[in-house]
């Protein structure tokens, strides 16, 4: 798909002349203003400038791409998300990723925010533009246009196992989530590095594929439980994996922690509910959807445009499933 890159570089000027051109700003001269019209037509660029009909005013929407609804932890970040939204006087459109494409090349939004992994980096790379800044909580992408609000999921990890390793804890097994997303990579790198450093080894067949559902960590504890190996304990991605474990350990008679202990990330309500209660690491949810979306509205505004990663810090929750 054409972008508004390749109209300033046929054109010979900047993107910014670009944008002044085709939402008819003054500060362009009329001769270069037709000049960029005529390219864009010539290019076909029309899905994200020209059928906005050369607007001036915004549309007043932006959209949340979120397909989770599974997972209780995102509904804070939704609410802080939705405050700031209607702070500033928006509306929210909060959409699947199966049809979040035609929002962001459609001129329906203003801006975009991006809590998905079932969205590609690719589309996410070929539809930011001047006109239409996203924000992704899930992700890091190095692209003018796109902004980043994440969790340190690298430094609350290191913390958690240098107070597993100061409570005497050796033997580890971990609970992965989808392999290929951010926070599974970054909190599984936090457990090994922190462990190496500590001169302990991670055993490779101690890593448990999951896919961030209660269902993938009860099989995973299932598996640990007929193969007879069951680590001093257990951390899992998130929660929810570590909620299945812990269902999966109890049929089995295992006492949690005496026997084994199990650890989340993510601290949902239900994690401090449970029996035993479940120590996990705590993100700040409400505040970290307000943040982002607050990011979303500094662009619109134009207040900043060289807005660097954000990260978000979690804190550890010990809880009575570890000793």
């Amino acid at each position: 798909m054409v972008s508004i890159k390749d109209v300033a570089k046929k054109a010979n000027v900047s993107i910014s002349s670009v944008s002044n051109a085709l939402n008819g700003r003054a500060n362009v001269s009329e001769k270069t203003r037709k000049r960029i019209i005529e390219i864009a037509k010539e290019m076909n660029y029309y899905p994200n400038t020209m059928a906005r009909n050369l607007k001036v005013k915004r549309t007043k929407t932006v959209a949340l791409c979120f397909s989770q609804f599974d997972r209780n932890f995102y509904f804070e970040i939704i609410k802080g998300i939705n405050d700031c939204v209607v702070h500033n006087g928006y509306d929210l459109i909060i959409c699947a990723h199966h049809s979040i494409e035609k929002f962001l090349r459609n001129g329906f939004i203003d801006g975009a925010l991006v809590l998905d992994k079932n969205v590609t980096d690719e589309l996410i790379i070929s539809t930011a533009s001047e006109e239409l800044p996203i924000v992704l909580l899930d992700r890091e992408l190095e692209k003018e246009n796109i902004y980043s609000v994440v969790v340190d999921n690298y430094l609350a990890m290191e913390d958690l196992v240098n107070g597993l390793i100061k409570k005497g804890y050796t033997n580890y097994s971990f609970v992965g989530g989808v392999e290929h997303t951010q926070d599974n990579i970054e909190r599984f790198k936090g457990l090994k590095d922190t462990l190496e450093k500590s001169d302990i080894e991670f055993i490779p067949k101690n890593y448990y594929h999951g896919d961030f559902t209660e269902k993938s960590g009860y099989q995973a504890g299932k598996l640990m439980i007929i193969s007879n190996d069951i680590s001093e304990v257990v951390i899992c991605a998130n929660d929810n994996m570590a909620i299945g474990v812990m269902k999966a350990f109890k049929e089995s008679g295992l006492k949690i922690p005496e026997d084994v202990s199990v650890i989340g990330f993510d601290d949902i309500e239900l994690a401090s509910y449970l029996e035993p209660h479940l120590t996990t690491i705590s993100t700040p949810k409400y505040e970290w959807g307000m943040y982002a979306a607050s990011i979303l509205f500094q662009v619109l505004d134009e207040e900043k445009t060289n807005i660097k990663p954000n990260k978000i810090k979690a804190n550890i929750k010990w809880r009575n499933s570890s000793r």
